[in-house]
């Protein structure tokens, strides 16, 4: 899961990202971002570079597979939360301030408990990483690591691995800016 949350469109992606121009806001224009088509895009990527040989390809394989059904999971709860977020702005209209207080408690609880989820899923990808990158050579190595240095620098213009991915929406790079965000 490190690597899968890690994994996000390569920089073509990001030269041109999803948009929807009536919303604005970075938050509304990664909302409906595809993290499986290019998750699955950067693992292609990563895979040329590394140039594996074939007896690295169950290794890769095992790892990939894991990394992808991150990926699929990430996309599932992210639409979840979009559905529960537009669902929870139209009830809490009609809410008394109890009523709301009780509302973002249990949604607290429930993110609590995601995130003890998160953490063991976490837990198993760097398993899976850690195996994966036992069995690259040293020049592999370096193109892993750099690769995702690259990778996250682009999302978030520093060194350090925010977690989890779905409370840090990834940083627009500059002159990528909506009309309202430059004022």
């Amino acid at each position: 899961m490190a690597a899968s949350l890690l994994l996000v469109p390569s920089t073509s992606v990001f030269a041109n990202p999803p948009t929807s121009a009536a919303q604005g806001g970075m938050y509304h224009r990664f909302q409906d971002f595809d993290w499986v088509k290019y998750t699955q895009q950067t693992l292609d990527d990563l895979k040329g570079k590394l140039n594996l040989k074939p007896e690295q390809m169950a290794a890769w394989d095992t790892w990939a597979t894991g990394v992808m059904a991150d990926a699929n999971q990430h996309q599932e709860k992210a639409k979840a939360e979009r559905d529960e977020s537009v669902s929870m702005k139209r009830a809490s209209m009609n809410e008394t301030t109890p009523e709301r207080m009780a509302r973002e408690i249990e949604r607290l609880r429930k993110q609590t408990k995601w995130m003890e989820a998160h953490l063991e899923r976490m837990d198993a990808a760097l398993v899976r990483t850690k195996t994966f990158y036992e069995v690259l050579d040293a020049e592999q190595k370096t193109i892993f690591d750099l690769f995702w240095t690259v990778v996250h620098h682009r999302l978030y213009g520093n060194d350090r691995w925010q977690m989890p991915m779905h409370m840090f929406r990834p940083r627009m790079m500059e002159g990528d800016q909506d009309e309202k965000s430059k004022q």
